[in-house]
């Protein structure tokens, strides 16, 4: 999809960080209108004001991801008020950190629900319509954290991701033998708001106020949405993204025998740093 001139593309987590910047990016490419999905309906409104601003119209209609209905009843508003979705962009994501013993059932149901059953809702109702007119294009943001588990805590979130970057890869073998394409995203650090809203269970405070040393090493959302912007017009499948992720995925996938014990050794001596931070 080389040209995006007049696409009509859906955003979903568009109120703030990726969704936002790719929201953007996709409006300076003269795409539009631009639809745009998250359940923080301020934040989606601050966004159609941002995208109005680089002279494209813009449709916000909130929705909860994780709910097949709302997503229903959102994609039916879209496909009444733009008659079509040439291209859908899954970023919505949340996260809940900490260690496995107090991270609840529900933590995982609300992971889960955004993360992987958010862009499962959204492609079981956009998709059908791409296969009637034979084109669009899909993409999916995971996360590096879906290719390689960099840390421990964060179990649930890289499950979430494991899952988004399987179902791409599923998704991908067929959608493309009936012309539409699949883009699965997988970012390393990225500054955005997830990493303030999401909970770090079992932990002080103190250890919350560590989180800006690890935001600093991380690429800008506009880098990402750039990179999401570059692989749809280029039809690729799988874009990972910063230096160090890509480091990262390489050494596992070509070096597994140094990467698993690295990656435990490492991980001991993190969560022994970490446990002067429990609660007790």
């Amino acid at each position: 999809m080389r040209d995006l001139r007049d696409k009509v593309v859906l955003i979903t987590g568009a109120a703030s960080g990726i969704g936002r910047a790719t929201a953007l990016e996709f409006a300076r490419e003269e795409a539009g209108p631009l639809i745009l999905c998250d359940i923080n309906a301020d934040g989606l409104e601050e966004t159609a004001v941002m995208i109005e601003g680089v002279g494209r119209s813009a449709l916000a209609i909130p929705a909860d991801v994780s709910n097949h209905e709302s997503v229903r009843k959102m994609v039916e508003a879209a496909m009444e008020q733009a008659g079509r979705i040439d291209v859908l962009v899954n970023v919505a994501g949340i996260g809940v950190g900490g260690p496995l013993e107090v991270i609840s059932m529900e933590d995982w149901r609300k992971v889960l629900g955004v993360n992987l059953f958010g862009m499962l809702h959204t492609v079981n109702l956009v998709y059908p319509h791409m296969l009637e007119r034979g084109s669009g294009h899909i993409v999916n943001i995971a996360s590096g954290a879906g290719l390689v588990a960099p840390s421990p805590y964060n179990s649930p979130y890289n499950t979430s991701k494991f899952g988004a970057v399987g179902f791409s890869e599923s998704l991908m073998l067929e959608a493309g033998a009936h012309g539409i394409g699949v883009t699965c995203v997988c970012p390393g650090v990225v500054k955005t708001p997830i990493y303030e809203t999401s909970p770090i269970k079992g932990f002080t405070q103190e250890m919350k106020q560590k989180l800006p040393v690890i935001l600093s090493a991380g690429e800008e959302p506009e880098d990402t949405a750039r990179s999401i912007v570059r692989a749809v017009k280029k039809n690729r499948f799988l874009v990972v993204t910063t230096f160090f992720m890509k480091a990262m995925v390489v050494l596992k996938w070509y070096f597994s025998f140094i990467w698993f014990p690295m990656n435990k050794m490492i991980s001991r001596r993190l969560v022994k740093y970490l446990d002067r931070y429990r609660l007790r």
